[in-house]
């Protein structure tokens, strides 16, 4: 068996449930919405890494369930080129939520 660190809290429960709202809103109101059609709610925060002479890469950060005491799902997505996070990260997004629903990790 692998060996897994302890977990330990780096910023306040409360501060925590401030940040995933925040990102929860990034989804239904914000960059994000793309990702609001998963299956089960996404909380995440779009990026756009501009470069000089190609287009942008995009990117995607965020946990699934949002809300849920249950188990749960963090991740980072980047598409190279993809130019915007909202455009095509947090759509990959749903993707990889309803996959780990399916595998049985939600």
């Amino acid at each position: 068996m692998a060996w897994v660190p302890e977990a330990q809290a780096v910023v306040t429960p409360d501060l925590a449930n401030l940040l995933g709202r925040y990102m929860r809103g990034a989804v239904t109101g914000g960059t994000g919405r793309r990702a609001a059609g998963a299956i089960v709610p996404v909380a995440g925060k779009t990026g756009t890494a501009e470069l000089a002479n190609a287009p942008s890469h995009a990117w995607f950060i965020g946990f699934a369930p949002h809300g849920s005491a249950g188990r749960k799902i963090s991740f980072a997505i980047l598409v190279e080129n993809g130019q915007y996070g909202g455009t095509w990260a947090a759509p990959a997004a749903v993707d990889l939520v309803a996959a780990a629903r399916q595998a049985g990790l939600l």
